[in-house]
């Protein structure tokens, strides 16, 4: 009986001892979270690329896809004791303010490849004196423009592309022919975005919506003129955005923005370098497409005053958590991820297998100034002009969503205490405490009568640049 129990005792230890591995599970060199992974049945490029190099390197990496609720789903992590080694972030201030980032200098320093990253995209990882971000995508805000179309209207995008041709000599002269044509064709998409950039194209001193890189100045005759300018070109019914549901109805057959733009119905398109493949491949060659960039404004009073057109840069990091244990495998498998030459080269490789000349483009610019990568990466981008504005980053400006301290706030979020108008599901809404998206919209849709007054650009300004100061001063002192 002694022996019998003794064998029980001994199954008993050795099945809590198999259930015990059986929770831990596998043994992991890295974890990795994001939001793009996709399903088991449908894997997107980047689960491929993490595939190809567990294989290269014979290491195991633990996959956290959050598809939404994403940051809070990384902070619970990080309560838990389970953060993940290397994590794709929202935007840079999420992680400087909840310190979970490593500052990577020393790796980033010591690698030849870090030196190939264009200027602008490299210095945005930066904070004070260090290095809490790698470059893991980036894309290129401007205009595409229906090379045909202009050319059936006698009118060719000139090199020396500047805001007044766009607005005083395409944008009028495409009006009148679309009101004596059967077939309808409109100008431009949207004016939404001009006073975003206007005051960039027109002084060289300020990034999007005035962004400095210290301050904004939405109280400067810029940021004035680029809110007149979109209600100027509202008013004259430029855009396609212009238009009633019912006027889209009549004359487009209800198409939305960019299916009009699709059917070769809208002469300039303000848009993405991602959106580019597609849009390829829905105009099916029916014309030629290219992308200008963004005018710069001749005519500027500013001593800063631009001289040539530009784009717009939008970057997309992933983070090295400050606790990881093995920070030069995470490092490495970030640049593989992103900026890395043999990574984005795979990425080229794997896109190769995509059905269409749209699904072969690779789905971000190359963070590379390496000459034999970017020729590689182009010989497969479907669109002209893009390549040649990619050539030009170091005129680039940054998109400022994912690297200034309290921009959601700025731009959007931080309220007001101005009384607007809106229209909230088709019907017109007052809101009396309009937040700053709802209204800087107010001061140029139409849809309420209200004026950027200097006193109410005061206002915004101060109120703006409050909005980075107290999200900064959260953590500022906790860095060198």
């Amino acid at each position: 009986m002694k022996k019998l129990a003794i064998v029980l005792t001994l199954v008993l230890v050795l099945a809590a001892t198999v259930t015990v591995f059986a929770a831990c599970g596998e043994e992991y060199d890295l974890v990795y979270a994001c939001w793009n992974l996709g399903t088991d049945a449908e894997p997107t490029v980047e689960e491929y690329m993490i595939r190809a190099f567990e294989e290269a390197h014979d290491v195991k990496i633990k996959r956290m896809n959050y598809p939404s609720g994403y940051d809070d789903a990384i902070k619970a992590a990080v309560a838990r004791g389970d953060a993940p080694d290397v994590f794709m972030i929202s935007n840079l201030n999420y992680v400087l303010n909840n310190e979970y980032a490593l500052d990577i200098s020393q790796y980033a320093q010591a690698d030849d490849d870090w030196q190939e990253i264009p200027a602008s995209l490299e210095q945005s990882a930066h904070y004070k004196s260090g290095i809490y971000a790698v470059p893991f995508a980036m894309h290129m805000q401007g205009f595409f423009v229906n090379v045909d179309l202009l050319k059936k209207n006698n009118l060719t995008v000139p090199e020396d592309f500047t805001y007044e041709w766009l607005t005083q000599q395409a944008f009028p002269k495409i009006k009148t022919i679309d009101a004596e044509s059967p077939t309808k064709a409109k100008a431009l998409n949207s004016e939404a975005s001009f006073f975003e950039w206007y005051p960039s194209a027109a002084n060289s001193e300020y990034g999007m919506f005035t962004w400095d890189g210290s301050e904004y100045h939405l109280n400067s005759d810029e940021f004035k003129t680029g809110l007149a300018q979109a209600k100027e070109i509202r008013r004259a019914g430029y855009s396609y955005d212009s238009l009633s549901q019912e006027e889209r109805d009549d004359d487009f057959g209800g198409a939305e923005i960019n299916a009009a733009f699709n059917q070769g119905r809208i002469a300039f398109r303000y848009g993405y370098s991602f959106e580019a493949p597609d849009m390829f491949k829905n105009v099916n060659n029916a014309f030629e497409i290219r992308f200008v960039g963004i005018p710069y404004v001749s005519e500027s009073k500013s001593e800063h005053k631009r001289t040539e057109r530009f784009s717009i840069l939008i970057p997309d990091y992933t983070s090295i958590y400050k606790g990881t244990k093995n920070p030069e495998l995470a490092f490495e498998f970030a640049k593989w991820m992103g900026y890395g030459p043999e990574g984005i080269t795979k990425r080229i490789e794997l896109a190769a297998e995509g059905e269409t000349a749209a699904d072969r483009v690779p789905n971000t610019l190359p963070m590379t100034t390496d000459p034999t990568v970017v020729e590689k990466y182009f010989d497969v981008y479907p669109v002209d002009g893009v390549k040649e504005m990619y050539d030009k980053l170091d005129n680039a400006v940054m998109e400022p969503t994912k690297i200034v301290p309290g921009y959601q706030g700025a731009r959007w979020n931080a309220t007001t205490g101005q009384s607007v108008v809106i229209i909230e599901n088709g019907a017109e809404t007052t809101v009396p405490n309009a937040n700053m998206g709802q209204f800087l919209d107010a001061c140029w849709n139409g849809i309420s009568d209200v004026e950027y007054s200097a006193a109410l650009a005061e206002s915004c300004n101060t109120l703006a640049n409050k909005q980075y100061a107290n999200t900064v001063a959260k953590y500022e002192n906790k860095y060198n």
